[in-house]
């Protein structure tokens, strides 16, 4: 038994120490010089501007009515200087240069463009300025699409309606995009309706502005007298802004205030995503359902609460092939979320590793997009946490992180951001080296663990077995007189107190007179009294005897007072409802019937205590 014990007691030091190295390392912060890299960039020029043509004009808004207005742009540039040109131009008015929240422009080549908002100011404008990827030759033409994204431009409000009191929402905003350019060919301006909502009114001129399927179609082909686009919109004079407006209950504005996000990878061939979302609703209509979108290839999807599941359904997206959209139902089993309410809640989901993740050798590298989650909401602050589990060293990030956090084996990079918009994407690409040590250690560490628990399971045991062993050659004192006097004492006791509670009864159906039972209830209640007296030594010889009739006499003292304290509110029950303070007669018979059955069951668990006790002096 000593060398057993000698062998636990070293591999219990062991793991300590193991466990100890594995988890004692402090937490550190690595901060990286955020100092962004000015790129070279042409000044900005309006020379020239008269010979640069716009042949094509193509801009889709999509109306939310979470409260985001995304517009996307399609433009062909035709170069008809001498020169070759770097940039265009492209204005937002002042009044909404504080709601722009996102800018991004890409070629037809799907390659990124540098959109800079240089906050000069033409006019009742400010221009942003998008430079090619290559310089536009004379005569050549070439096709940018321009995203932007809007807060604040839709305006709520309740309208009685013949159909009923509704929430009308309206947009309010520029036909086409403010160019500096000529513009003619092919020019449309597309509103499409989201779903959910139902077309209330729209603004409508010179023919355009009809309604195409669900979407509103600002087309020039329509219109008798227009046939081109001056620059700054001036041929179209107050024409230049419309207005569309939607009617729905179903939706209102909705804006996420924080998202946290982990991003946990593990060399084991897991890609995690957990998110804690606080979402409020600033509408003015109740919210029970709304949606986000989830990569295609997302698995094991759950989203909860702090009080557990929450009601989803997954849909294929039909605007993004990339995407899947989850519906979360908080009709189901939660309530609406009212205006002015916050909803906290967490996603939980699974990316297949080999999709995302390439090897060589012991090093590894990631592509992953940061944002993983697409909302349709403002997210006014969110952080994104990836936690590398084994992870050596960091040997090369796309983006520098704001922070690295190193810990228990692992590095985990902080990236965070403001004002975020659903166009927006923050692709990743970074390459780490396995730290074979922390991989190997923590499957060593579980199984001296294991090993730890069994042996010290196994001399447990076989130290109880050996005290079985010795205890079958002891014998017990057993105290047979005083529980033979302990016991015919109690059960004296319980049968007067059954003979007061029989009585009782009689007397309250008017079989016995009220002062027979008094008589009767101050005999018996002396004679209790007189043998809780006489109790007294046998029942301190016993519960010093041994622990067995200690906890009998403890569970009989507990019994009693239980008994007592039932008997209390029986009698309190039945002045209540002799005063009328009960509700009715039904509540009273179903309170008092439940306290007669409890009675009833401490009396046998009484019985049952004493034969037991009983049962010792066979």
């Amino acid at each position: 038994m000593r060398k057993r014990a000698k062998i636990i007691l070293i591999i219990g030091f062991l793991s300590f120490v193991f466990v100890f190295q594995y988890f004692g390392e402090e937490s550190i912060y690595h901060y990286q010089d955020q100092n962004e890299i000015e790129v070279s960039k042409l000044s900005s020029s309006m020379e020239g501007v008269e010979e640069i043509l716009i042949t094509q004009v193509l801009r889709r808004t999509n109306l939310s009515a979470n409260g985001l207005i995304n517009i996307i742009d399609r433009l062909t540039i035709l170069n008809e200087n001498d020169n070759p040109i770097h940039s265009i131009l492209i204005g937002i008015p002042l009044k909404d240069s504080s709601k722009l929240i996102y800018i991004s422009a890409r070629s037809h080549t799907e390659n990124t463009l540098i959109a800079e908002r240089s906050y000069g100011v033409l006019g009742s404008y400010e221009m942003i300025k998008i430079y090619f990827d290559s310089p536009l030759l004379p005569s050549q033409e070439t096709s940018i699409i321009f995203k932007q994204s809007y807060t604040d431009l839709l305006s709520y409000e309740f309208n009685d309606l013949e159909e009923g009191i509704t929430q009308i929402i309206t947009m309010n905003g520029l036909l086409f995009p403010i160019l500096p350019y000529r513009c003619e060919g092919e020019v449309k301006s597309i509103y499409l309706i989201p779903p959910l909502t139902e077309l209330h009114t729209r603004k409508q001129f010179e023919g355009m502005g009809q309604v195409v399927g669900t979407n509103i179609l600002y087309d020039l082909d329509q219109s008798v007298s227009i046939n081109h686009l001056d620059p700054f919109l001036e041929n179209l004079n107050e024409n230049n802004e419309t207005f569309v407006a939607i009617k729905t209950l179903q939706m209102t504005r909705l804006e996420i205030e924080e998202i946290n996000r982990n991003i946990i990878i593990s060399p084991w061939g897991i890609i995690k995503n957990t998110e804690e979302i606080t979402i409020e609703n600033i509408g003015i209509v109740d919210v029970a359902l709304f949606s986000i979108n989830i990569p295609i290839d997302a698995k094991n999807v759950r989203i909860y609460d702090d009080l557990g599941e929450l009601f989803g359904e997954i849909v294929d997206s039909e605007t993004d092939s990339s995407k899947k959209v989850l519906s979360i139902q908080l009709y189901q089993n939660r309530v609406s979320l009212t205006p002015g309410s916050k909803f906290i809640f967490f996603i939980e989901y699974n990316l297949p590793h080999e999709q995302y993740i390439s090897y060589n050798w012991f090093q590894q590298s990631i592509s992953i997009d940061l944002l993983t989650t697409n909302y349709d909401f403002l997210i006014h602050e969110q952080t994104t946490n990836i936690v590398i589990e084994a992870c050596g060293t960091i040997d090369y990030t796309s983006s520098p992180p704001e922070a690295i956090l190193k810990t228990v084996g692992s590095r985990v990079l902080v990236y965070s951001s403001e004002n975020t918009s659903p166009f927006e994407k923050s692709p990743i690409l970074f390459t780490y080296t396995i730290d074979i040590f922390d991989l190997v250690l923590r499957p060593i560490i579980f199984i001296m663990i294991i090993a730890f628990l069994s042996s010290v399971f196994v001399l447990i045991i076989k130290t109880r077995k050996r005290d079985e062993d010795l205890s079958t050659f002891k014998k017990e004192f057993i105290p047979t007189s005083e529980i033979r006097e302990f016991c015919s004492l109690y059960e004296e006791k319980n049968a007067l107190i059954l003979e007061i509670r029989k009585v009782e009864n009689e007397t309250k159906r008017k079989k016995v007179a009220k002062k027979t039972y008094k008589n009767l209830l101050t005999k018996n209640t002396a004679k209790i009294d007189q043998i809780k007296e006489e109790i007294l030594p046998f029942k301190k010889i016993l519960m010093e005897s041994s622990d067995t009739y200690n906890n009998l006499i403890k569970k009989l003292d507990i019994l009693d007072a239980e008994r007592i304290s039932v008997n209390d509110s029986i009698n309190l029950l039945e002045s209540r409802y002799k005063r009328g303070k009960l509700p009715s007669k039904a509540a009273y018979q179903k309170l008092s019937d439940d306290f007669f059955n409890r009675r009833k069951k401490i009396d046998r668990t009484i019985d049952k205590y004493i034969q037991q006790l009983r049962s010792y002096l066979l």
